[in-house]
């Protein structure tokens, strides 16, 4: 049994026309049908998409960077994409093919109206290629975070451990005491969540949060109606 797809009515109306199998013509990428540049293939050979001969707009072999412009008629109508392949869009060995047949993909659907409702597969492979980088730059900046926290913590180990234990015994004259020796940016810093790697837990954050006791405390010693010795 074929698995079931959600295909766009255009895309399933020109896969009946060549009698494709939704299932084996394409697949889902995060919501949106994607074409094989084989189905693509057999789209423009049915319907009888023709193509001029390419145009090199970018002949870097060495480098493997390659931009080719396709231009292709259907009906009277003519279309034309740019197809590049390089070292930050391209893994593939064969950069002329791979630039051609993103050129080539667009144009077919361009032409056979279906630009917009789906993807080609290489641009699929381009997409995927780019959530891996952002997946790895965010994963390098959530390291220098961590790093950068783990020594904010160290230089501020003292106060955190102490302001622990205020909070565990709800001495918030203490804590708001404490408090004032620290900035409001460290303090902002230190105090990041638990599932960030931060010191203090969810249920020692919420205590100090909106806490009516902790702000009047904070308030009388700011006004200096408070002292350590009452």
């Amino acid at each position: 049994m074929s698995k079931k797809v959600n295909v766009p009515e255009k895309v399933g109306a020109v896969l009946r026309k060549i009698g494709a199998d939704p299932a084996t013509a394409g697949w889902d990428c995060h919501g949106t049908y994607v074409l094989l540049h084989k189905t693509l293939e057999r789209v423009a050979a049915e319907e009888g998409v023709k193509f001029n001969p390419p145009e090199i707009l970018v002949n870097d072999i060495e480098n493997k960077r390659v931009a080719i412009l396709v231009t292709g008629s259907l009906n009277g109508r003519e279309e034309w994409s740019i197809g590049e392949a390089a070292e930050y869009n391209n893994k593939n060995t064969y950069p002329y093919a791979m630039a051609e047949k993103r050129a080539k993909d667009r144009v077919i659907l361009k032409l056979v109206g279906l630009h917009g409702d789906v993807y080609s597969e290489d641009e699929a492979d381009d997409y995927n290629q780019r959530n891996d980088t952002y997946k790895q730059e965010a994963q390098v900046a959530a390291k220098k975070q961590w790093v950068e926290y783990m020594a904010l913590l160290r230089d501020n180990i003292d106060w955190c451990y102490n302001a622990a234990a205020h909070i565990a015994n709800d001495d918030w004259y203490a804590l708001a005491g404490q408090w004032k020796d620290i900035d409001d940016d460290t303090m902002s810093k230190l105090f990041i969540a638990t599932r960030e790697g931060g010191f203090f837990t969810t249920k020692e954050r919420e205590k100090c949060k909106t806490n009516p006791e902790f702000n009047k405390a904070r308030k009388d010693v700011a006004n200096g109606k408070y002292t350590s010795n009452g």
